[in-house]
């Protein structure tokens, strides 16, 4: 997921049509942007957000609910929402915490500070930060979607299922909840594929079964 050009990857709300909103304006526009970033957040298959230019507000939360972040170095992003008045709404103080932890998220959030695509490799919101064009840091993408893609699709949904509902509990209980999802991935065919493979010296051939 990466804007259109290398000004932005989303800049957010348009501040000068929100100051016309009614009450039931202001509170579908808010709803229709926690739906579309919890969608991503809910995406059936791995997403990857390539930053470029600005990301603020609503483009942070996107970038959020992807699975992994690429952003170029020189990029701009921030929650701007704590220096209007409100804060993020579209889960962006949910996810952010759980991503970078507490502290982290305070600093970016509670100070509506600017920070560069190098800093928030630094403080780990992006995975990947790229001293390159935009076009470097969607190929960057690119190319960790793709690697992704090469792998075992039953593995890949499986580890992004056991991460991501092993949040919130507690150890025991995650690893009950990676024993129901791992367990049954050693009769599929796909890994005796990959057994197969590795003794033939060669590169599997997956069918997501």
């Amino acid at each position: 997921i990466t804007g259109e050009g290398d000004k932005a990857f989303s800049t957010g709300r348009d501040l000068k049509d929100s100051k016309n909103h009614t009450k039931e304006d202001a509170r579908n526009y808010m709803q229709r942007c926690l739906d579309s970033a919890l969608a991503i957040k809910r995406f059936s298959l791995p997403t990857v957000a390539a930053i470029n230019g600005f990301a603020f507000g609503w483009g942070m939360e996107v970038a959020l609910a992807c699975d992994l972040r690429v952003a170029k170095r020189d990029s701009v992003l921030c929650f701007p929402e704590c220096g209007l008045g409100i804060f993020p709404g579209a889960a962006g103080t949910v996810m952010l915490p759980r991503l970078v932890g507490p502290g982290v998220a305070k600093d970016l959030i509670l100070t509506s500070r600017k920070f560069s695509g190098e800093e928030a490799l630094e403080l780990g919101v992006v995975n990947r930060s790229i001293d390159g064009s935009s076009q470097d840091t969607v190929d960057a993408a690119v190319d960790i979607a793709f690697t992704i893609a090469s792998n075992g699709p039953l593995g890949v949904k499986g580890a992004r299922i056991v991460i991501d509902e092993g949040l919130d509990v507690a150890f025991d209980q995650h690893v009950e909840i990676s024993n129901k999802y791992r367990f049954p991935l050693n009769d599929t065919e796909d890994f005796n594929e990959a057994l197969k493979a590795f003794g033939e010296k060669r590169k599997p051939e997956f069918k997501g079964i």
